[in-house]
């Protein structure tokens, strides 16, 4: 006489049979589903993210801190290489959006400039012979992003130009005349600089330069110029 015993628990079946001659005919079933779920688990989820203009296509909005130091040079002077330290430096935070292809200004520079962007830039500047000024900048900038070693290193170059507006007059401004404005010209000058793997954090080397525009804003201000470094976030 024979017994047989049947056990099933979950996903995990087996059958003991009491008689060795049974038993020896039946192989039991098990299943492991921990086996697929691990196996899904470990799969690698790789971001391919798109290079050149089309990095900021698809994340169209940045942030930006940047940290940079006045020289009291022109800026003729230091692209000669020529840099002497006025006792100020700034502080900045910035809000930037990439306008769409679709839009007017884009499309119009197109494909001269292949990145059209438009930014808010909040700064403070500090030194020891002022008190704590206030800076507005907003600007538009044009970038170019495609080059072909970005697989090696995301680059970019940008020219912005716009209006700045400060809640006093800077110390460097007003040393060589009284004849000085709050709001003046803005220009910056650009690079960044990424991991292919990751471009969406860049370091951003930039010049800061505040002028009257050769007289276009009948301002007696010499101007004042920054070099820094910052970081800039990309987001969608």
């Amino acid at each position: 006489m024979h017994r047989c015993k049947f056990i099933k628990n979950g996903l995990i079946t087996y059958i003991t049979m009491i008689c060795p001659a049974v038993s020896l005919a039946v192989t039991p079933i098990q299943i492991h589903p921990s086996i697929e779920s691990q196996a899904v688990g470990s799969q690698t989820n790789v971001i391919l993210y798109p290079q050149g203009q089309q990095l900021y296509d698809q994340y169209p909005w940045a942030v930006l801190y940047y940290y940079g130091i006045t020289g009291s040079d022109a800026l003729g002077q230091m692209f000669q290489g020529e840099f002497h330290r006025w006792p100020e430096h700034i502080q900045s935070l910035e809000l930037t959006h990439t306008l769409s292809q679709e839009n007017f200004l884009r499309q119009l520079v197109n494909p001269l400039v292949g990145v059209v962007q438009v930014s808010a830039n909040i700064t403070l500047r500090h030194g020891s012979n002022e008190h704590r000024i206030y800076e507005f900048d907003p600007y538009v900038e044009g970038r170019w992003a495609n080059f072909p070693w970005n697989a090696y290193i995301n680059t970019s170059f940008a020219i912005g130009e716009g209006i700045s507006y400060t809640s006093s007059i800077p110390s460097l401004e007003r040393k060589s005349s009284e004849n000085t404005k709050r709001l003046l010209n803005y220009l910056l000058l650009e690079a960044t600089f990424a991991p292919p793997n990751y471009p969406r954090l860049q370091l951003v080397a930039r010049i800061h330069h505040r002028s009257g525009a050769y007289g276009l804003y009948h301002a007696g201000n010499t101007g004042s110029n920054v070099i820094g470094l910052g970081i800039r976030y990309l987001f969608d």
